[in-house]
């Protein structure tokens, strides 16, 4: 990667009308019109050197990172490690009433996380071959529109593709699930949690019910603690998928998030996207 001063001063090679209090000014600019918190310094830069007619030699597609999406992004290229894995659902298109399929990832790097919804118009990346959790990605020509949680989804239709990234010095510079992961004791106020690691104190129990609208549900529940028993709590991973935890294993619990009991105290709730892995010390990076 190249620091964002060596990328300043190409653009001020280019277009030496303008001063880098100016460009900076324009970085600001272009940060509140995207959004607060969506846009790093580095990515505004990128975005007005194209507008600028700048083409940046040393800016790569790998430069960005999923703090730099932005609603209304299109041919986005970016690198992140998949943090979660859905399976195909499907869906009633408005313009036609058929069934669409579409699948949904989450992603994560070091910047934080964003949703990838890769859909039906593009079947092979929908397969997913050789993709699972921590596995380092490439996203090509990816788009960006606003998820319903307000914040800037990746997707991708019939031009994107998604593949496992090979380069190992890139690789090598994105961090693993394992170093991201908190303990019982790290986790207050954070809402989502990549991972967090603790002793499995019951065996998993599955259960099933049904919904108002007929469908059905499940449930997986274990109460997770930490290697001193002064910490507890109860893990809830809902429409589980392959999931058995048994007491003593030491495990990754991922893509989870903080919620309040009925009692007023923590549980981590997760979903089908959510895994159980077997810990192991040495693969904190």
């Amino acid at each position: 990667m190249y620091d964002f001063d060596s990328l300043m001063d190409e653009v001020l090679r280019n277009r030496s009308e303008l001063t880098r209090e100016e460009v900076m000014s324009m970085i600001e600019e272009k940060k509140r019109t995207v959004g607060a918190g969506f846009l790093t310094d580095q990515g505004a830069l990128f975005l007005i050197a194209g507008e600028l007619g700048v083409q940046l030699q040393h800016m790569t597609t790998t430069d960005l990172t999923i703090k730099d999406l932005y609603v209304g992004a299109n041919d986005i290229t970016i690198v992140a490690r998949v943090l979660a894995v859905y399976p195909v659902s499907e869906y009633k298109r408005k313009k036609d009433g058929e069934t669409g399929r579409y699948r949904r990832l989450v992603l994560f790097d070091r910047s934080g996380t964003s949703k990838l919804t890769i859909w039906d118009d593009n079947p092979e990346a929908i397969n997913l071959t050789e993709i699972s959790v921590d596995t380092p990605v490439r996203v090509l020509n990816g788009y960006v529109r606003q998820g319903f949680d307000g914040k800037p989804n990746l997707n991708l239709g019939r031009k994107g593709k998604i593949e496992v990234l090979k380069e190992e010095k890139l690789v090598s510079r994105m961090p693993p699930i394992s170093s991201l992961s908190k303990s019982l004791l790290e986790i207050g106020g954070l809402r989502e949690l990549v991972a967090v690691e603790g002793l499995v104190l019951s065996e998993s129990r599955s259960s099933t019910f049904t919904r108002q609208d007929g469908s059905g549900g499940s449930l997986t529940q274990f109460d997770l603690g930490d290697s001193s028993a002064k910490e507890k709590v109860r893990i809830v991973i809902w429409n589980a998928i392959g999931i058995d935890a048994k007491p003593g294993q030491r495990v990754l619990v991922t893509n989870l998030r903080l919620k309040t009991s009925v009692n007023g105290g923590h549980e981590l709730h997760g979903d089908s996207g959510s895994s159980v892995r077997i810990w192991n010390e040495k693969s904190r990076a």
